[in-house]
């Protein structure tokens, strides 16, 4: 399974009942899939956001967003890099 990253910018800002709605709604389309979602990450002002997932591949990501209408400004696998720099002392 790939690790990718759903984009988006959102304009009216996405609410709390925004947000649910849009999940439920995706919800099977993911599902029949094979995607599993792993979080969202919103802005503090509702404009902009993320989703990380594990899916067979970035094209049935997007198929998935496409089939539930749900937009989004790109998709791309990415990989998770932990980085904390050595204590100083």
């Amino acid at each position: 399974m790939a690790y990718l990253i759903v984009e988006y910018d959102f304009n009216p800002p996405l609410t709390e009942e925004g947000l649910q709605q849009a999940a439920k709604t995706l919800a099977p389309c993911l599902e029949v899939r094979n995607i599993r979602k792993l979080r969202s990450v919103i802005s503090a002002d509702g404009l902009r956001g993320y989703c990380e997932y594990e899916a067979p591949d970035a094209e049935t990501l997007r198929e998935a967003y496409r089939s539930a209408r749900f937009g989004f400004r790109s998709v791309w696998p990415a990989r998770i890099y932990d980085y904390l720099p050595p204590s100083g002392g």
